[in-house]
């Protein structure tokens, strides 16, 4: 039953706007900032073009905000239209709001993991075929891309696939913290805004007490800061795990998906 409501949450989510938002996700840091950096900077290895692209675009200052409108507000979206009234006679409402939750999971892993990796593949391994990208030959000295260095010194194409994991790992937590949110509120204008004031105000709030290691921005972006040691990146990790397991917790103690 479960695999049948997640597959029937799928074609929903899965129509023209979410395919245009998705693709524009993906591919306008490509369209857009690359002509501006190339030749802009000096630039000695791929993964130098990739992190300046990721710097250069709105994701990391704008991240929560950008993945939220994928799916997370489908069952507000439903609960105001008195959807969820024709949902309770055909199956457990518990089964929906948790297939509706694992939905919303994978698309906006997949995206979030995809807005990573292709410009990662188009940088890495399509550019050397057209010589787009102008690099620095004369003299070598890349700049660090933070605390990820360490992954690409063994393997940049290892690189790629595990920072693409994060970034879309964390993207799943903020997603499903909006998605849960929006079950406890009835503000969902709220609800679903709390993820990015989080991502915001705790990265303003680390800077000013000199604690930017464990600026969630830093920690799913690190470029501007240096290198930190990699149990730093989980703290902020940790968090939202703990928020989520509390929510889940409060929703289930207060029934409030049984709530109109």
């Amino acid at each position: 039953m479960l695999k049948h409501l997640i597959s029937i949450e799928l074609k929903k989510a899965l129509n023209l706007r979410f395919f245009l938002f998705s693709l524009a996700l993906i591919l306008l840091p490509l369209i857009t900032i690359l002509p501006i950096i190339n030749g802009s900077y000096v630039f000695h290895r791929t993964i130098d073009v990739h992190e300046q692209l990721l710097s250069s675009s709105p994701i990391p200052l704008l991240f929560p905000l950008l993945l939220i409108p994928l799916y997370a507000g489908s069952y507000a979206n439903e609960k105001k239209d008195n959807y969820l009234q024709y949902v309770m006679p055909r199956t457990k409402i518990s089964d929906y709001v948790v297939a509706k939750g694992i939905s919303n999971a994978l698309i906006t892993f997949i995206v979030a993991y995809l807005m990573i990796y292709i410009p990662f593949l188009f940088i890495q391994y399509i550019d050397p075929m057209i010589n787009y990208i102008y690099y620095e030959t004369a003299f070598m000295n890349p700049v660090s891309i933070g605390t990820f260095e360490v992954i690409a010194q063994e393997s940049v194409h290892l690189y790629g696939v595990v920072y693409s994991l994060w970034v879309a790992i964390n993207g799943v937590l903020y997603v499903t913290i909006a998605y849960l949110l929006s079950i406890c509120l009835n503000n969902t204008f709220v609800a679903l805004s709390i993820p990015f004031l989080w991502w915001f105000i705790i990265h303003f709030v680390t800077s000013v007490l000199g604690l930017e290691k464990f600026s969630p921005l830093y920690t799913v972006f690190p470029f501007a800061i240096a290198a930190q040691q990699f149990w730093t990146i989980f703290i902020p990790f940790i968090v939202l795990i703990l928020f989520i397991v509390s929510l889940i917790f409060y929703i289930k103690r207060s029934r409030k998906i049984w709530e109109n």
